[in-house]
């Protein structure tokens, strides 16, 4: 192997490995971004649901124009 090839390989397996670190940290990071993200849709999902009681206490707000 040349000279030239060796410092080619060994450049790809640092960019992969910088990668790798990406990645592990992408998926670190998924999981409390899911959640952060779920969070706001169960609350809607309440407060529509408390709308449709016969008395509802949630007053909707109207758009302003």
């Amino acid at each position: 192997m040349s000279f030239g090839r060796l410092r080619e390989t060994i450049r790809k397996l640092k960019k992969t490995t910088a990668n790798d670190k990406e990645l592990k940290q992408i998926r670190e990071d998924a999981s409390p971004l899911v959640r952060a993200a779920h969070q706001p849709t169960l609350e809607n999902q309440e407060l529509r649901a408390q709308l449709d009681l016969p008395e509802p206490n949630v007053t909707p707000l109207h758009r302003r124009r």
